[in-house]
């Protein structure tokens, strides 16, 4: 861990450290302190293993000493990395996650994690505003990964965008333990844009009524409609 951090200081760059199995000769606390630099992101915050609270149930001080001198910490939820027991009561202590992530793969996508969108109604849940929510998700990151051209819809950027709505009603959240929470509000992904060109659209939102669309439209590679690209059928120019 030590070399990796002298090449991200070699190369200008922050280094991701999923600390992996616990020892008494690597305390988690003497990472946080000491080893890791300001900008590094230690990911999995909501471990399990990770020596959190106090006897009082308290997040102890030495991730608030961490957080302070500027080590980031990442959500990493994962397939075995994220419980309700210890991101419910970091979360109303105020120790809220930097940056919001899958850590997607094949068992994640099938267990408690699911996608995006699930992790980030989670943490809206537990008590984060939504704008917290999606600034963790998408100008967070990429400034920690030092792409600032991301993550944000500033002139000049590329035209990466998600349309979200926020669906009101009861449902269910599940971690790592298979452990449920109960939450009222549920993110879902409504359109997705990447470089301006439309590839997910749940709803419909940017189409015409099937009853308005010209006779000679037909499933084609791209089509346009009122300014809209995407795929699937294409239409006249």
């Amino acid at each position: 861990m030590d070399n990796a951090v002298k090449a991200g200081t070699g190369a200008n760059i922050p280094v991701m450290v999923d600390f992996g199995a616990f020892r008494l000769d690597r305390p988690h606390e003497e990472l946080i302190t000491k080893r890791l630099r300001p900008g590094d992101m230690y990911t999995h915050a909501y471990l399990p293993a990770v020596p959190m609270f106090d006897k009082d149930g308290k997040v102890r001080q030495y991730l608030w000493e961490g957080r302070k001198r500027g080590v980031l910490f990442d959500a990493g939820h994962g397939g075995g990395s994220f419980v309700f027991r210890y991101a419910v009561p970091a979360i109303k202590q105020g120790f809220i996650p930097d940056s919001i992530s899958t850590d997607l793969h094949t068992s994640s996508m099938i267990g408690g994690m699911k996608d995006m969108t699930n992790v980030m109604s989670k943490f809206l849940n537990m008590g984060m505003t939504l704008e917290q929510v999606v600034r963790a998700s998408t100008w967070h990151p990429a400034r920690q990964i030092k792409r600032p051209e991301l993550g944000n819809l500033s002139v000049g950027s590329p035209a990466d965008v998600a349309v979200f709505s926020v669906q009101k009603g009861k449902f269910g959240f599940v971690d790592v333990y298979g452990a449920k929470m109960d939450g009222t509000q549920m993110i879902t992904a409504e359109m997705t844009f990447r470089d301006g060109r439309m590839y997910w659209d749940l709803n419909g939102l940017a189409r015409p009524s099937w009853d308005k669309l010209p006779k000679d439209y037909g499933p084609q590679a791209d089509w346009t409609w009122d300014g809209v690209v995407s795929s699937g059928v294409r239409g006249r120019k």
